[in-house]
């Protein structure tokens, strides 16, 4: 039994020898760190830019008037380009800058009668698509539609009919400046002004609209036609007679039965 048992022994020891030997050793590889994604630079957004008038809602036309470009949210290293247009007049100096100076003479015969400046921007990323438009309205000034003297009654007729489809296209107000002549009668500017008036009231023009004064004196009578824009200044009479000359004809006294 004891041999038994020391013979059992190494053997038993080397089994557990050789069995160990021949075992495999498996391990479990470490991963390897993924790299760090290297982020995008992030895109600036474009600029806002705007443009306003250095000037009242209204100028009469003929003035100058300044417009202003206003840029925000841009990168102050890059130097734009500008470029301005206008509906309208002239620019007088500024093109490139952002104030330009605008001469309004002529404006107010446009239909809109108004001032348009129009800014392009470029210079920042491709996408970023820069424009603005400011604006301004103009008063032009009143204009002389046409005058007549003493005409026969039916010729008087037709130039009102002309003059009153006229008005009927446009909101302008209208002014009439009567003048007597030398040698009219007394009264004569004022009754013949109430009979136009009269006259393009039934050819359907506004009663407001029209505007009638006594200018005094030519050398024959003549009346002015004036078209007058609101806020435009309106004609002023021009005599070329003064009244302490005038002397009135002496009417004819009746004679008694």
């Amino acid at each position: 039994m004891r041999k038994f048992s020391a013979l059992f022994l190494p053997v038993l020891l080397a089994f557990a020898f050789f069995g160990y030997a021949g075992a495999q050793i498996t391990t479990t590889p470490t991963p390897n760190p993924s790299p760090t994604a290297t982020p995008e630079p992030k895109a600036k957004p474009c600029p806002q830019v705007r443009v306003q008038p250095q000037a009242a809602r209204m100028i009469r036309e003929g003035q100058t008037i300044a417009f202003v470009a206003t840029i925000t949210g841009a990168d102050p290293k890059i130097q734009p380009t500008i470029v301005w247009s206008t509906s309208a007049g002239a620019i007088n100096e500024g093109q490139g800058t952002r104030r330009i100076t605008v001469d309004t003479t002529g404006a107010g015969i446009t239909p809109e009668r108004e001032v348009k400046a129009d800014l392009w921007v470029s210079g920042y990323a491709p996408e970023c698509l820069l424009q603005a438009t400011g604006a301004v309205k103009v008063i032009p000034p009143a204009r002389k539609f046409g005058e007549f003297g003493e005409l026969p009654a039916e010729t008087v007729t037709f130039h009102l009919k002309t003059l009153a489809e006229y008005l009927g296209q446009i909101t302008d107000s209208l002014y009439i400046i009567g003048y007597a002549g030398r040698k009219s009668e007394r009264g004569f500017a004022l009754n013949s002004l109430r009979s136009l008036r009269s006259e393009l009231i039934a050819a359907g023009v506004e009663p407001r609209r029209i505007n009638a004064f006594d200018g005094g004196f030519h050398e024959d009578p003549l009346f002015d036609f004036w078209i007058v824009p609101p806020g435009a200044e309106p004609p002023r009479p021009q005599p070329t007679v003064d009244r302490k000359e005038i002397v009135y004809p002496r009417s004819t006294p009746t004679k008694r039965p």
